[in-house]
């Protein structure tokens, strides 16, 4: 997302800035401690070591100091498929395809955002194993997925990713579930394919997402707009130049804990433990900031407004009450706009409620799933 591209970057800017502020306070401290400024320099020692130690272990204070101990909750991890594919496509790039549960089950076939892969979904994953047949996949440049040749990271092309993974698969009436860019992906799909909409798909899920270019649907959307072409696009081509220094201070971010605030206070409502805040942070770390950077002018060209009333199929939408990159009214506006669609609203939640509120999620998703009755 696009706030979330900005604040990452601020946040890596920040990250790179520390050592070298370590290093002046440590020649501050060199140069006065023999002098009769040596309280000033045992400062500046104090300062310096301070900030080193905020560097290397910054994460493990500041995750605890922005969660909340949940007792009892089982916490996230990363984990992998016994069984999984890799679908190789006209434009050079490979899909990651995994699978779990029961083969008879009902498939569900799950699409993950922008700056994550398969493994966001992991409280997903062990609810509806036990008796539904899961298909995750990664989106190209994330998790196990390679990037296109032509570097081609627009909705289109994801969506027709998305489909040849249905055919690959040879599912019949899968449940299509996506969040954030994944929900755009799938709507992507059923707006520019209408032969895919019922009787085949069976459902769909739109967790956090939105309609339309999400600078406008995001928090300071008038702002985000306004800045769009002279910033955010200038800024997402910056991080495409200069994407292994990027990288390497978004790993800096992560071990200091100031990528933990920017995934806390965009992401998150409060209430999540300090492993799942650590786990979502990482796994935005793990993504290419090219990727993102590319995924983000992807989703400046993208808008099915006119589309949403030739939606045919049922239409579950889970929204967020605290969603700051897809705010409550796109959800809103989506359940207004296609004919067969209920929604489901989180609260208190924000844009990772799969993660935070995932007893909630799951729930919905199943009650959602069961209604639609057996393939």
């Amino acid at each position: 997302m696009p706030l979330l591209l900005l604040a990452y970057f601020i946040a890596d800017l920040l990250s790179l800035a520390y050592p070298f502020i370590a290093y002046y306070l440590y020649r501050q401290w060199d140069k006065y401690h023999t002098t009769i400024h040596n309280a000033y320099a045992q400062r500046c020692l104090y300062g310096a070591i301070a900030l080193l130690l905020f560097i290397l272990l910054g994460k493990f204070i500041i995750k605890i100091l922005l969660s909340k101990k949940r007792k009892g909750e089982d916490e996230p991890h990363i984990f992998n498929a016994k069984k999984h594919d890799t679908i190789k496509r006209p434009d050079g790039s490979s899909i990651n395809v995994e699978y779990y549960g029961k083969e008879d089950g009902q498939p569900i076939i799950f699409v993950h955002g922008l700056d994550a892969n398969i493994k966001n979904w992991y409280y997903q994953r062990k609810y509806f194993e036990k008796n539904y047949w899961l298909i995750m996949m990664d989106m190209p440049g994330m998790g196990k997925s390679t990037r296109s040749k032509n570097k081609d990271f627009s909705l289109t092309k994801i969506a027709a990713d998305l489909e040849a993974v249905i055919a690959h698969t040879g599912v019949k009436k899968p449940v299509l579930w996506g969040h954030s860019m994944g929900g755009m992906t799938i709507l992507t799909l059923l707006a520019k394919n209408r032969n895919v909409n019922r009787p085949g798909i069976k459902g769909v899920i739109l967790q956090h997402t939105t309609y339309t270019n999400p600078v406008r649907t995001i928090l300071f959307r008038k702002l985000m707009t306004a800045i769009q072409k002279p910033v955010l696009t200038t800024l997402c081509y910056i991080i495409i130049i200069l994407s292994p220094v990027i990288w390497l201070s978004r790993w800096m971010s992560y071990l200091n804990g100031t990528s933990h605030i920017v995934t806390r206070w965009l992401t998150f409502a409060g209430t999540q433990t300090a492993k799942q805040l650590d786990f979502s942070t990482l796994l935005s770390t793990l993504t290419p900031p090219a990727v993102m950077a590319r995924g983000c002018l992807g989703m400046f060209r993208y808008d099915v407004t006119k589309q949403l009333t030739g939606i045919k199929v049922p239409v579950l939408i889970i929204a967020a009450s605290k969603d700051r990159l897809t705010r409550p009214d796109a959800s809103k506006y989506m359940k207004e706009h296609i004919p067969d669609a209920e929604m489901v609203m989180l609260v208190p939640g924000n844009h990772q409620a799969l993660i935070e509120r995932h007893t909630e999620t799951n729930e919905a998703a199943e009650t959602f799933i069961k209604r639609l009755g057996i393939s």
